[in-house]
């Protein structure tokens, strides 16, 4: 299968290409394969010279051979390796301003291959997810990674007369702030993003690249939650909607890179509505159960469920909505009664401080971690329990993943858990969901296609 991007990181590979008939025998083969002596008559010169350029290209891993798919089979085909063909960075550092704008080649081949467009995914969520009426007040949040889907929900806001406030904060900003602003500087900046969220309609964090980073001063994080509190209190009183979206659009030109943010891109793709109904549905099917039970290989986990929500990606106004909405949406969480939960559970997967954990086995009783192990980093389902504080140990929640545009392959870690099929449990806070866990620090271990039975 043809690739999405090359990079042409060899000098070889560049004087090849300085010659005008290989040049543009490589653009035609990018449009579709062809013979020797289809190309020569395209070109108007001899099939010799034609197969003399080719064997020089497949030679410099510009170009592949595939058979011809008519009866006689005699027939050599010849197409380009790559849809999109980037001269690397590491030969172009000297050119300042004039460096390839790589999120503008990302841009153009999910336009122009997927026919995936930013400018339209923007304009839903800002229609179809979040409902802003015009002069209502968004305010948003980012780092660098999001920047281009905010630069269309602002185009698209001002389209709507919604007026938009931006913080920025990328992963250089954040890390400052938590290893070298001072107690007052720290207390000053969230102190200004309560401020602001009172004078507004709509709050989006866009800002994933909190995800990456552990705030280990105690200090700070006694302010933190002080003011999350306050957050919290200020949302509840003034109605404020809040959506978030941890996951990061790529920034790199790979083939990885643009599968993963093409699945990025179908997740947000999504009909709301359907997607509503779908996930709603299946809130009804367990609101009245009595206990759940989580299978998973070796593990079985059971718990009484004190309260069930939709978190849609939308604001639905079903009886079910969840209080803040999370992109892709496609989820169902559910809060454990207190003391309810008693068990093992056996994940493929954790995720903590933005690392993976292979092969998590924790130990749970009254909905607490009494003793726990894993294949790799250990260590990490330690440090996420004590950042969490004294409720570290209990699980706050348990979600099952209901967007089917989502694939279990090659997907952003911070939303794979709104996959079909895929259950998580939770570390964290549950409290504005209803529950009674306060934990400090967020992270979860992911189970995929377990069995859950209603008792």
């Amino acid at each position: 299968m043809i690739k999405n991007i090359q990079l042409i990181s060899q000098h070889s590979q560049i004087k090849e290409l300085g010659n005008a008939l290989k040049f543009d025998m490589l653009k035609e083969l990018i449009r579709s394969a062809a013979t020797c002596q289809q190309l020569a008559t395209i070109f108007k010169v001899s099939k010799q010279k034609i197969h003399y350029n080719l064997l020089k290209l497949v030679e410099e891993d510009l170009l592949e051979v595939v058979e011809d798919a008519t009866d006689n089979g005699k027939e050599v085909y010849y197409r380009a390796k790559a849809k999109n063909f980037v001269l690397d960075f590491a030969l172009g550092e000297h050119l300042g301003e004039s460096l390839i704008n790589s999120r503008q080649v990302i841009n153009n081949i999910l336009e122009g291959e997927y026919r995936v467009r930013l400018s339209d995914i923007a304009a839903r969520i800002l229609h179809d997810a979040l409902k802003l009426k015009p002069r209502q007040k968004l305010l948003v949040v980012t780092g660098k990674y999001n920047l281009p889907l905010v630069e269309k929900i602002l185009i698209e806001a001002g389209r709507m007369n919604v007026k938009c406030t931006l913080i920025y904060q990328d992963l250089d900003l954040l890390k400052a702030k938590y290893d070298e602003y001072s107690l007052t500087a720290f207390n000053a900046d969230y102190e200004n993003l309560n401020k602001l969220l009172k004078t507004h309609d709509v709050y989006l964090n866009l800002n994933g690249e909190a995800r990456f980073l552990e705030l280990k001063d105690k200090e700070k994080q006694k302010l933190r939650i002080h003011h999350f509190t306050k957050s919290r209190q200020i949302i509840n009183e003034r109605n404020i909607l809040v959506a978030v979206m941890p996951g990061l659009m790529n920034n790199t030109l790979s083939e990885k890179a643009i599968e993963s943010e093409l699945q990025f891109w179908q997740a947000l793709d999504i009909d709301y509505s359907q997607l509503c109904e779908r996930t709603v549905k299946t809130c009804r099917n367990y609101a009245n159960t009595e206990m759940l039970e989580l299978l998973s290989g070796k593990g079985s986990l059971k718990f009484n469920v004190k309260r069930i929500l939709a978190e849609c990606g939308s604001f639905s106004g079903s009886e079910y909505q969840s209080p803040v909405i999370n992109f892709p949406g496609g989820e169902i969480l559910m809060v454990p009664s207190p003391d309810s939960m008693q068990g093992i559970i056996e994940g493929d997967v954790a995720y903590a401080f933005g690392e993976q954990i292979i092969k998590p086995r924790l130990v749970i009783v009254n909905n607490s971690i009494i003793s726990f192990s894993a294949l790799t980093n250990e260590h990490l389902l330690a440090e996420a329990i004590e950042m969490g504080g004294a409720d570290g140990h209990k699980v706050a929640l348990v979600c099952m993943g209901t967007n089917d545009n989502i694939s279990l392959e090659n997907i952003d870690l911070s939303y794979k858990h709104k996959t079909s099929g895929l259950v998580t449990v939770y570390w964290g806070e549950n409290r504005s969901l209803g529950g009674d866990v306060s934990g400090n620090n967020e992270w979860f271990v992911q189970i995929e296609n377990p069995t859950l039975k209603q008792s």
